[in-house]
């Protein structure tokens, strides 16, 4: 389970504070940075809309944008792409992200799937923003892409996301109908609540492989997406509870680990079998002739094990008290 930095337009276009912020994530334990890179605008929104010339104002160029991308290629973490128009794929390619992601508003925009399948091999992951997407919408998306990992990540911004807006078990359910995806969890929880980290966590337990969290400079300072960015203290935090998650969720093997071997010998824990009255070598095993207790005695039978002797020869004799062992059947 991977953590991300969600960067998004909280730099409000100022780059020394972007390039700052950047800088702070890369010094963190966070596993994946997140860019919102948008090169034409008039390739992402009608100059009709409401945002377009707030957008607009807060732009980076082709040149500030490169600069970022060369600091986090020698930085060793990986990166993740939200590409907004079909330029800001061509400009990310030569950068192998790790994650490229659609954001939900574009979840089905033919030509921007169709570049970013063109241009970007099996060892990028395609993340698809879910958020208010129905499952005819995944679907199509998905389909879009050939010979690549899909991720569907969960979650959205509305300002800040409200507990009964979270809905764990819709997403539950739709993780069921994808099992072949990986799947994350963009939280967005208000960034003064003080459970925000507990809501992580908890969407983190439900089988995620990816956890999204916008992470600011300036605590509580009213920017672009500032009401659900936390704090650096705060991120830590949530890394170090998905470690301890990770830990807690195990391997998932079936087989019985070190601790529960040791937890279920024979004997001293679980009950064993105890003659409970004496038995001559040669007689027929039955088991109406053994208590089952829990005993400091050692070398005794699995339970299972000893109901497979049932109707067998005793090889050695029993007197009443003895462990019941292998031996006693000439194994």
């Amino acid at each position: 389970m991977k953590l991300i930095a969600e960067t998004a337009w909280h730099h409000d276009g100022d780059f020394v504070f972007y390039s700052n912020l950047i800088d702070h994530i890369l010094r963190s334990s966070v596993d994946v940075i997140k860019l919102h890179i948008l090169v034409d605008l008039d390739k992402y929104m009608d100059i009709h809309h409401s945002a377009y010339e707030f957008l607009k104002e807060r732009m980076f160029s082709k040149a500030q944008w490169i600069e970022i991308l060369e600091k986090i290629s020698i930085s060793g973490k990986e990166l993740m792409v939200l590409v907004n128009d079909t330029d800001a794929v061509d400009l990310v390619a030569a950068y192998n992200p790790l994650l490229v992601e659609v954001h939900s508003v574009a979840l089905n925009n033919p030509h921007l799937l169709n570049k970013i399948d063109k241009t970007f091999d099996s060892r990028a992951k395609i993340v698809l923003g879910v958020g208010g997407s129905s499952l005819y919408e995944i679907e199509n998306a998905a389909s879009q892409f050939s010979n690549k990992q899909i991720v569907l990540m969960f979650g959205f911004q509305n300002y800040p996301t409200r507990y009964e807006d979270v809905n764990f078990n819709k997403i539950r359910r739709v993780m069921q109908a994808f099992p072949e995806y990986e799947f994350g969890y963009a939280d967005h929880t208000a960034w003064d609540l003080k459970e925000n980290v507990l809501i992580t966590l908890m969407g983190a337990a439900v089988g995620m492989d990816y956890i999204e969290k916008h992470v600011t400079i300036k605590y509580g300072e009213q920017r672009t997406d500032w009401s659900a960015a936390v704090s650096f203290e705060m991120l830590e935090e949530i890394k170090k509870g998905m470690n301890i998650l990770e830990q807690c969720n195990g391997d998932g093997l079936l087989a019985l680990n070190t601790s529960e071997q040791q937890y279920c010998k024979p004997g001293i824990m679980k009950q064993i079998g105890i003659a409970n009255c004496d038995i001559p070598e040669g007689e027929i095993f039955d088991m109406n002739s053994v208590s089952f207790l829990r005993s400091g005695l050692l070398n005794g039978m699995q339970q299972l094990d000893l109901w497979a002797m049932q109707g067998k020869v005793l090889t050695k004799s029993l007197t009443k008290g003895d462990v019941i062992s292998s031996t006693h059947f000439g194994c």
